[in-house]
């Protein structure tokens, strides 16, 4: 009986263990995301989105864990239009026109 309870401590402290350094790593790459747009991205028209690939090119991360890091942030913006562009400025894609006006010919 003695050994049945402590084979189930040490699954439940294994179990939790997995969690917490699961939990961690997520929560490290949140942030490392969030650096990395912030620096590499402008509040300006065409230059405040970038797509999963390059963030995990120019932050060093996994792209499967850039998306989960995203998606998990409340700080990182999805593009409306594009499920593959994230922002830290703002959801919506600028318009390239909107700060230079419409260019005639």
């Amino acid at each position: 009986m003695n050994e049945i309870v402590v084979g189930l401590a040490i699954a439940a402290g294994v179990a939790l263990g997995g969690f917490a350094a699961a939990r961690g790593r997520n929560v490290l790459d949140q942030r490392a995301v969030r650096r990395w747009l912030a620096k590499n991205t402008l509040d300006e028209p065409g230059e405040s989105h970038v797509g999963t690939t390059e963030i995990a090119k120019g932050a060093g991360i996994p792209g499967g864990r850039v998306r989960h890091a995203c998606i998990a942030s409340r700080k990182i913006y999805r593009a409306s239009g594009d499920s593959d562009q994230w922002s830290v400025w703002r959801e919506e894609l600028q318009s390239i026109y909107e700060k230079r006006g419409m260019l005639s010919v």
